[in-house]
């Protein structure tokens, strides 16, 4: 069966700079044909045929900050004069330093309640060994000027297991987080992705990370410190204050469908997984010569199906409803994946709880180990 399509997600490949661990579809964004890139995003955005039921929005990258005024009011008006219902979840991703007081004025002005940040860290030394262009005293000025124009929703990207952090300096910017009293933190291990600056420094012996053992018990403190003031994990990097869980995002653990626009930018509509091509040359020209963008897509099966449904429902910590999953598949989750699931409920990584399979707190920092397991043969 097929569902509704909830949401939009648009992707600006844009950045002012590269952060050593990052491995999404960006580009610098001088000198490259930002303003033609936009009016492809609008055709693309006026292609939509399935917008009545859309709730949520959400802008990321890249850096959507890094376009200019006269671009990011261009692409937000074509956006709401395609979308313009009252949307349940209107995110926009910033760098902190981009949030001046007109900026955030100019977002606001069209709909987005919700401000996601790469703060990472507030640390200024640890910041410039991942290359990032703010430093610590710019999410004060974000912070105050989002809540100046309303906007109550902020995200704070964190990151732990960084090169030289300690575990003060992460307590500092938790510490930090509950001062500003944010709404939603995003607390990450860092990842070493292949072809990016910080994979060679590693590498090459120039950078070292802290070891698994302390990855782990760092998560570990940060489940603790952002459980004790006040805020609930919801998945395994998303911690809320009650009510203000990120709906958006919460729909991709919930297999919703929902379109994906811009180059590299991913979609699930009908039943059909794809992906844009993320080289912006191909984006554009297949854009003005066919008027839709070049794209690889893959039919989901029923096998398919069952396996997302076990491994992105289990990366929330309500878990799996197992008799839900029964009305949706017609079989027992227990019965598909039983020497998965009995296996890792005796070595403590699953639970069953209330007719609900969930990872166990231990589980949740092996919880990819887990969710590689769900995969049938």
């Amino acid at each position: 069966m097929k569902g509704e399509i909830r949401g939009v997600y648009i992707h600006i490949p844009f950045c002012k700079y590269i952060c050593s661990y990052c491995d999404f579809n960006k580009f610098y964004i001088q000198r490259q044909p930002v303003d033609k890139y936009i009016d492809c995003l609008i055709d693309e955005i006026n292609s939509m045929d399935k917008v009545q039921n859309i709730e949520t929005i959400y802008i990321g990258g890249g850096t959507p900050s890094a376009l200019n005024d006269e671009q990011l009011h261009r692409l937000l008006s074509a956006l709401r004069k395609k979308i313009p219902q009252q949307l349940r979840e209107f995110t926009f991703e910033a760098n902190p330093e981009d949030l001046v007081d007109s900026r955030v004025a100019l977002v606001k002005e069209y709909g987005v309640d919700r401000i996601s940040m790469g703060v990472q860290t507030f640390n200024d030394e640890l910041l410039k060994i991942l290359g990032r262009g703010h430093v610590a005293g710019d999410v004060d000025m974000a912070i105050t000027n989002c809540k100046k124009y309303g906007i109550k929703d902020i995200n704070v990207d964190l990151m732990f297991s960084l090169p030289k952090q300690t575990m003060e300096d992460l307590f500092v910017s938790m510490q930090k987080v509950v001062e500003y009293d944010i709404s939603h933190v995003s607390c990450y291990s860092l990842i070493l992705e292949q072809k990016t600056k910080l994979y060679n420094q590693v590498r090459d012996k120039k950078v070292t990370l802290p070891s698994n053992e302390t990855e782990e018990k760092m998560y570990d403190e940060v489940i603790n410190f952002l459980t004790a003031n006040g805020y609930n994990q919801y998945e395994i990097s998303n911690f809320a204050r009650p009510e203000h869980e990120s709906v958006h995002n919460s729909s991709y653990w919930e297999n919703i469908e929902y379109y994906g626009l811009g180059a590299g930018a991913h979609g699930y509509i009908d039943g059909v997984r794809y992906a844009n091509q993320g080289a912006l040359k191909f984006y554009i020209d297949s854009m003005l010569e066919k008027g839709h963008a070049r794209r690889e897509e893959h039919t989901v099966t029923d096998k398919e199906k069952i396996e997302e449904e076990m491994f992105l429902g289990l990366r929330l910590l309500k878990g799996v409803d197992l008799n839900t999953f029964e009305e949706k598949y017609g079989k027992r989750a227990e019965k598909i994946f039983k020497e998965v699931i009995d296996k890792n409920i005796k070595i403590g990584y699953l639970e069953i709880d209330d007719n609900k399979l969930r990872l166990t707190r231990k589980g949740l920092f092996y919880g990819n180990e887990v969710f590689s397991e769900f995969l049938l043969d």
